[in-house]
């Protein structure tokens, strides 16, 4: 993979994993709430520019205790944070979005928690909105069978396990955040870099059940999740990632049969919320977002999606 290796060759407890795709505010905000976080344990953040022509400069001359890595490619999620932490020294790896901010003492008490449950591989924080309410962050698996439940019901009732306020076992949990036991995610092999973006973090999740090792909701320990803040230009291309990265885990993990079967129900579930968006009369805006996405439900690859875009921002650049 071509890049820049960071030199992170220290022993700490914990490496942060950041992205940043190249806003200086969120990752400055991210960064200085570290320190509050993990008072008691020892920290190194990583931080990949993922070619942001030098948005960046003035941050990392703030933050020189962090390693700063500069790509000139831009690189998909799994790919990046992989980058980050190949060279990696903590007892644990912490993949962390760039739109976050740490509460007091949250990595300190994830990593009691993981130090006193040796079993528990990975371990997600309770995620919080901007204005303090609570974010779904932990979920069952999407299966075939789920997934024809909510095409029934035409929501997703039942997949969410992060609605209480006691440590759980679960499914997996957001990559926004999610701290992961160094030795599992490199035998691993890390993150499975064909997913360019999204599912990612459910597919890690997924090959750690398989080996019987458990994954854990943990409220005691939170963060602020300014979602979608980093990534929010180009919906539709955002819509027909998700599709293709559904598509993909689907077929890695339940076969092709499954994988046509949920294009199908996914793409009946946005048919029936087109229907039920007409009827209670919702902005026009709406029901052209649920076709995008029943489009992109049958038909993954058939509009450029966010990998096409850094495939010709790649171009350019070699240019």
């Amino acid at each position: 993979m071509r890049g820049y290796a960071p030199p992170v060759q220290d022993s700490c407890d914990v490496t942060i994993s950041i992205v940043s795709g190249g806003n200086p505010e969120l990752l400055q905000a991210c960064l200085r709430s570290l320190p509050r976080a993990a008072a008691e344990v020892s920290t190194h953040a990583v931080v990949i520019d993922n070619a942001s022509g030098g948005a960046l400069a003035a941050v990392a001359r703030e933050h020189s205790e962090a390693t700063f890595v500069t790509s000139t490619l831009r690189r998909g999620f799994g790919a990046n944070h992989n980058l980050a932490l190949r060279e990696a020294g903590g007892r644990y790896l912490f993949v962390l979005n760039d739109d976050t901010e740490l509460g007091p003492g949250c990595l300190d008490r994830l990593v009691r928690f993981m130090d006193a449950n040796p079993d528990v591989a990975c371990a997600g924080p309770r995620v919080v909105y901007g204005d303090g309410r609570r974010q779904p962050s932990a979920f069952h698996f999407p299966t075939p069978a789920r997934v024809a439940a909510t095409s029934l019901t035409l929501q997703r009732a039942g997949w969410v396990m992060s609605d209480t306020d006691r440590i759980r076992r679960v499914d997996w949990v957001h990559g926004c955040a999610m701290l992961v036991r160094r030795e599992d995610f490199q035998r691993l092999g890390g993150f499975d870099e064909d997913f360019y973006m999204y599912l990612e973090d459910v597919d890690l999740c997924r090959r750690l059940a398989d080996e019987g090792r458990a994954v854990a909701f943990f409220p005691y320990a939170w963060l602020a999740h300014h979602e979608n803040a980093s990534t929010a230009a180009n919906p539709e291309r955002r819509i027909y990632q998700h599709a293709r990265s559904r598509s993909r885990y689907t077929r890695k993990h339940h076969g092709a049969v499954a994988e046509r079967s949920v294009q199908l129900l996914t793409a009946g579930m946005f048919l029936g919320r087109i229907g039920a968006s007409a009827l209670l009369r919702r902005a026009p805006e709406e029901r052209e977002r649920f076709r995008t996405n029943l489009r992109a439900s049958l038909r993954p690859g058939g509009r450029p999606a966010v990998e096409e875009a850094a495939a010709e921002f790649n171009q350019g650049a070699a240019a």
